[in-house]
């Protein structure tokens, strides 16, 4: 008798464990795609659908914040979504693919085209003060981390490591087979992003 009742605590322990670590993975997961979606409610039927395809299939391997956060080109989107479907583990075929980037490019000319509106920069700001503000309009946060806070490759400490000259030649050309897009700023726009970058001395 004793035996059983034991089996039977052991047993409801572990279904205890079980619902537990399934309802805080639950948690969890809801909290991440509330937090790595967007509304398209408003946007055309077919860039929806490349919603829906880019949400499905993007999420099987990485978070979606990224992607949701970065600005590229049309090019640039397309280069990343093709570069991901040569992967072994993409089961992105062709028609995905072009829906995805429909999306991407969509979203990158209307919702966050409006996002960097607000973000628009005062003229009269110190350049460092202005890089800082085109760090996050850009998204570079998305892959780039600064005092713990971001994504991806630690940018503390390049101001040190690293010249003027050389932080606007990688801003303006990332190196061959480099994840990070080429941008889209203007000249102005790399020397003040260069200028934020050069007070990261630590």
């Amino acid at each position: 008798m004793k035996r059983i009742i034991l089996s039977s605590f052991l047993a409801l322990a572990v279904a205890a464990v079980v619902l537990g670590v399934l309802t805080q993975a639950k948690a969890q997961f809801t909290h991440r795609s509330a937090a790595e979606s967007i509304d398209v409610s408003s946007y055309p039927a077919d860039i929806q659908t490349g919603y829906r395809v880019f949400v499905n299939r993007c999420s099987e391997c990485h978070g979606l914040a990224s992607s949701l956060k970065q600005s590229r080109s049309q090019e640039g989107w397309a280069q990343e979504v093709h570069r991901m479907q040569a992967m072994a583990s993409s089961h992105i075929n062709s028609r995905e693919a072009d829906e995805i980037i429909k999306f991407l490019a969509y979203d990158q000319s209307h919702r966050k085209a409006a996002e960097r509106e607000k973000t628009s920069a005062n003229p009269n700001d110190p350049p460092e003060v202005i890089g800082k503000q085109l760090y996050e309009k850009y998204g570079c946060s998305a892959c780039h981390s600064v005092g713990g806070q971001g994504g991806g490759f630690s940018l503390d400490g390049i101001g040190s490591r690293r010249t003027r000259s050389e932080l606007k030649s990688l801003i303006v050309s990332p190196p061959s087979g480099s994840a990070m897009p080429a941008t889209a700023a203007s000249d102005q726009e790399v020397n003040d992003l260069a200028a934020y970058l050069l007070t990261l001395l630590k």
